[in-house]
C-alpha cells in the first residue's frame, strides 16, 4: 500500500512538472503551395493554403503541432482537345489535418515531421476553348488522402511562425482507372503563422 501511495505521489509530481513546462499557443496561418502529381508530365501549380494551428511546447526539445488547413492543390498540363494542344489547370481542394512533432535543434528552430489526413472537397479541370473558359468537374476522386510531412519551422519574435515543408503523398488522389496506379500528391509549402 505504501508503494502504491508513493508511486501515486511521484506520478502527480511528475505530471505537475510536465504541466508547468508545457506551453500552449494557437493562431491563424497562410501560405503558398507548389503542387504536382506523381503521374503528371505537366508543370507544377502554384496556389494557396490558409487555416489555423495549435502548438503545445512540451519541453526544450519537443513540441506537438496540429493544424486545420484549406489547401488548393493540383497540377498543369497540355492536353489534346479536338486536335488543339490546350493548357489545362487541374485543381483539387482539400481540408488537411496535419499533426507534427516539432524537434527543436536550436532554441527557435525545429525539424517537423508527422502524418496528414486530407479530405478532398472537389476537383475541377479548367481550360480556354475558343476564348471561353471551360470548367469541368473531375470524377473518380478519392475522398481521403494520406501524406507524410517533413520540414523546418522557425519561431520569429515570439509571435510569428515561419515554416517550409514537403508533403509526400502516400495514397492516390484519383482511382487507379483514372490516372494509373501512381497518382499521389507532392506539395511544397511555405507559410507564416501568427500566435495569438
Amino acid at each position: 500500500m505504501k508503494k502504491l501511495v508513493l508511486a501515486l505521489i511521484a506520478g502527480i509530481a511528475l505530471w505537475g512538472t510536465a504541466q508547468a513546462q508545457t506551453e500552449f499557443r494557437f493562431g491563424p496561418k497562410v501560405g503558398l503551395n507548389v503542387t504536382n502529381l506523381t503521374h503528371s508530365d505537366g508543370d507544377n501549380k502554384v496556389s494557396i493554403n490558409v487555416g489555423a494551428f495549435a502548438e503545445m511546447r512540451i519541453n526544450d526539445l519537443l513540441g506537438i503541432q496540429g493544424e486545420l488547413l484549406y489547401s488548393r492543390q493540383g497540377w498543369r498540363d497540355k492536353v489534346d482537345i479536338d486536335g488543339d494542344n490546350v493548357n489545362v489547370k487541374y485543381r483539387v481542394n482539400y481540408l488537411n489535418i496535419p499533426v507534427m512533432a516539432r524537434l527543436y535543434v536550436m532554441e527557435h528552430l525545429s525539424v517537423d515531421l508527422g502524418p496528414q489526413l486530407g479530405i478532398a472537397l472537389n476537383a475541377k479541370a479548367r481550360y480556354k476553348e475558343s476564348g471561353t473558359t471551360v470548367k469541368s468537374k473531375m470524377r473518380n476522386l478519392n475522398t481521403i488522402e494520406c501524406s507524410f510531412l517533413f520540414g523546418v519551422s522557425y519561431d520569429l519574435f515570439d509571435r510569428f511562425l515561419l515554416s517550409a515543408r514537403y508533403n509526400l503523398g502516400l495514397s492516390n488522389v484519383f482511382d487507379k482507372d483514372k490516372f494509373g496506379s501512381n497518382n499521389k500528391n507532392h506539395v511544397f509549402q511555405l507559410s507564416v503563422g501568427y500566435r495569438l
